[in-house]
């Protein structure tokens, strides 16, 4: 099977794979899949989840948004945040759903929308920490 490279880059880390045969990402119209020799793209990114299928396996990281460069046989991520599944704080996800949800129910001194993208936020994180 054909593969292509991947680099992930954050504001504080970069993460390189190689051998990469699938990519799956959570563009802002709905969900986006590359194979080796997709056509070159700029894809804003939503929040969500990525899936990178590497050697037979899945790793499942979850996002707040960025952006997807394909260009060539490379697929580069410019995201503000990213987190592998198994390295998410479930007790942190859940406080911060919390945190967020009492917000919301307040509406006291908050900016609603920044509130919102808290609790959607944490939402994600959960739900991709059980995966």
């Amino acid at each position: 099977m054909k593969t292509f490279s991947l680099e992930i880059v954050t504001p504080t880390r970069s993460l390189k794979k190689d051998d990469v045969t699938y990519l799956r990402c959570p563009g802002m119209d709905g969900l986006f899949g590359v194979l080796s020799g997709h056509r070159d793209a700029l894809i804003a990114l939503n929040l969500g989840e990525i899936k990178i299928s590497q050697d037979n396996n899945n790793v499942i990281y979850a996002t707040s948004g960025g952006f997807a460069e394909i260009s060539g046989n490379k697929v580069e991520l410019l995201v503000e945040t990213i987190e592998e599944a198994k390295e998410i704080d479930k007790q942190r996800a859940e406080s911060s759903l919390k945190r967020a949800k009492d917000r919301l129910k307040s509406r006291e001194g908050i900016d609603p929308k920044r509130a919102e993208l808290a609790l959607a936020r944490a939402m994600n994180r959960l739900s991709i920490s059980r995966k």
